[in-house]
C-alpha cells in the first residue's frame, strides 16, 4: 500500500481485472418532498474486466447502462457498492488526483458530430486532451495528433478540417482517436455505432478491434444491440432494469442464451435457439 496526497492506494496485482466492480448501487434523487424513493438505476451490479479483454454491457434503453457508464466516471453519485481501477479505490479518490488518474480511461460516444467541436479543427479538438494534462510544444500536440489519426485510419491532411467536414465514419474515427491520444488504459465506447450506416459500423468494428491488439486496451463496449457486440466481445453482461440478468463468455450467452430477455435481444423469442 502508498499513500498519495494523503490517500491510501493499493497497487494491482497481476492476476487482478483492470476494472472490478461489486454490487454498485446508483439511485437518483425522490422527485418530490412526499415521493416514494426511485428503484435504483444500477441495482447491485458486479462485474470484472480483464486486462486487454473486451467486454459487450447490453441492453435497452432504461436498462442501467448509461447510469453505470455515469457511474464509473464518476459523474453521478454512488449510493453503494465499489469500482476499482488499476487496483485503486476508485470512487475514493479525491479530485486533484481523480483529474490526472482520468486519463486512464478514453471514452467514445454515440454521435461523433455533438462530442466534436464544429468550431475546432480536428488538430485542436486531439490536442485539447494532451493541454489539458501538460503544457505540450506545439510541433509535438501537431505530431502526436498526426500519429493517432493516422493509426485510426486517417491521413494527417485531416487535421486541418473541422467535424462538419467529415462523413459520420470519419468523424468517429476521429473521435476515437481523441479519447486514445493520452493512452488510455480503459476504452469505454458507449454506442460507438448506431448512429453509422451498417457498412461503416464494421468498418469501425474491425478498426477497434485493431487498436485493441495494437495498445493492449481494455474495452467497455455499450450497446443495444447484441447481434453487433458479440462480434468484438470477449465476456457479455446482459442487463435490464438496473440489473445482470444473465453474464459469461460471448460465445456462452449468443449461442445459448439462459435468459428470455437474452434470446429477445438476439432475435430468438422466447424459445432457445
Amino acid at each position: 500500500m502508498e499513500t498519495i496526497a494523503g490517500h491510501a492506494t493499493w497497487s494491482r496485482t497481476m492476476d487482478e481485472p483492470l476494472l472490478q466492480i461489486r454490487d454498485l448501487v446508483v439511485r437518483y434523487r425522490r422527485m418530490g418532498l412526499f415521493a416514494a424513493p426511485p428503484s435504483p438505476a444500477v441495482n447491485a451490479i458486479s462485474l470484472d474486466l480483464p486486462t486487454g479483454s473486451t467486454l459487450g454491457l447490453v441492453g435497452e434503453s432504461g436498462s442501467g447502462k448509461s447510469s453505470l457508464l455515469r457511474a464509473i466516471l464518476r459523474l453521478v453519485p454512488v449510493e453503494s457498492g465499489t469500482i476499482r481501477l488499476e487496483g485503486e479505490d476508485w470512487l475514493a479518490l479525491p479530485e486533484q488526483v481523480l483529474r490526472e488518474r482520468r486519463r486512464a480511461i478514453g471514452v467514445v460516444a454515440q454521435n461523433p458530430f455533438l462530442s466534436l467541436s464544429p468550431r475546432l479543427t480536428i488538430a485542436e479538438i486531439l490536442g485539447e486532451p494532451m493541454t489539458a494534462q501538460a503544457d505540450v510544444p506545439l510541433k509535438e500536440l501537431r505530431d502526436r495528433a498526426a500519429e493517432m489519426l493516422e493509426r485510426c485510419g486517417l491521413p494527417a491532411t485531416f487535421l486541418t478540417r473541422r467535424a462538419r467536414e467529415l462523413s459520420g465514419g470519419q468523424a468517429q474515427r476521429v473521435a476515437i482517436a481523441r479519447a486514445l491520444v493520452l493512452h488510455p488504459k480503459l476504452l469505454i465506447l458507449d454506442e460507438p455505432t448506431s448512429a453509422l450506416d451498417i457498412s461503416v459500423q464494421a468498418q469501425i468494428l474491425n478498426l477497434l478491434a485493431d487498436l485493441k491488439q495494437e495498445f493492449g486496451l481494455s474495452m467497455l463496449f455499450v450497446t443495444h444491440n447484441l447481434k453487433v457486440v458479440r462480434h468484438v466481445s470477449d465476456t457479455l453482461v446482459v442487463m435490464r432494469f438496473g440489473r445482470v440478468v444473465e453474464a459469461g463468455s460471448t460465445e456462452q450467452v449468443t449461442l445459448a442464451p439462459a435468459d428470455d430477455y437474452t434470446r429477445q435481444l438476439m432475435g430468438y423469442g422466447g424459445h432457445r435457439p
